[in-house]
């Protein structure tokens, strides 16, 4: 046995001595998970991938884009092991036959959420009035772009439109490549506000989180996850117990997910 595979072996079968994470221990050789995955659930997915790879040995790799962006690699032909995007989505993909046809296993529901810079004015989101008089008054606002299929950024340009705001926020708008991009806007002082997923605000910077949208202006969307074809691997099918699991379910909480 060569000292690779005999290092391998050594980490599965501490793995397999773990007490109660022993579920989720390889039981052979260890191996390599592929995720395609919408930005919104990166937070508690990679902290539960940590949790993962320390208890079986296995590796989580993952690839993040926006919901439209998983979309598209998947119909460009990437067959990652598993999928997580919002569950309209991995609907209409399962019935593409792009995915698994078995159900989607949902992991949370988030709101779309107001993320304010440091000395910035803080929004009104009181009613739909004050928070579009609070859009006119911001020097600027940043969210996800529709064209890349920002899911935020999708609802929020049709927000924009319903205010009859679209062309007055447009000369201010900073678009970013997905939520954490936004996030990034925000902190660094670019953009006074932004719009996108509580998950990610809290992800980057928690206490720039001003709170929800207005109740009108809201959307609400619930994240799952899919084996990526249904000859998925054992271990991505143990990877996603441990999601739904206790642990994974207090993660997701923690992160803004109910």
């Amino acid at each position: 046995m060569s000292r690779a595979i005999g290092d391998a072996w050594s980490r599965c079968l501490r793995a397999a001595l773990l007490g109660p994470l022993v579920l989720f221990a390889a039981p052979t050789w260890c191996a390599e998970i592929t995720v395609l995955s919408a930005a919104a659930v990166q937070s508690p997915l990679s902290d539960m991938a940590q949790q993962f790879e320390r208890a079986t040995g296995n590796r989580v790799r993952f690839e993040f884009s926006t919901g439209g962006g998983v979309d598209a690699r998947l119909k460009a032909g990437a067959r990652p092991d598993l999928v997580m995007n919002d569950r309209l989505r991995l609907d209409q993909l399962a019935a593409d036959k792009l995915i698994a046809t078995a159900a989607p296993r949902d992991l949370g529901t988030v709101k779309i959420g107001v993320a304010l810079r440091k000395g910035g004015v803080r929004p009104d989101l009181s009613s739909v009035e004050t928070f579009s008089e609070s859009l006119q008054k911001a020097q600027s606002v940043a969210y996800g772009d529709p064209q890349r299929g920002a899911t935020t950024g999708i609802h929020f340009a049709k927000v924009l439109e319903r205010l009859g705001l679209l062309d007055a926020v447009k000369a201010k708008s900073l678009l970013a490549a997905n939520g954490l991009e936004v996030m990034k806007l925000v902190v660094s002082g670019e953009a006074e506000l932004g719009i996108t997923q509580i998950s990610e605000i809290l992800h980057i910077q928690a206490d720039c989180l001003v709170g929800p949208l207005p109740q009108e202006l809201q959307l609400s969307t619930t994240y799952s996850v899919s084996l990526g074809s249904d000859a998925a691997p054992p271990e991505a099918r143990r990877f996603v117990e441990l999601l739904l699991g206790p642990a994974g379910r207090e993660r997701f909480a923690h992160a803004g997910f109910r």
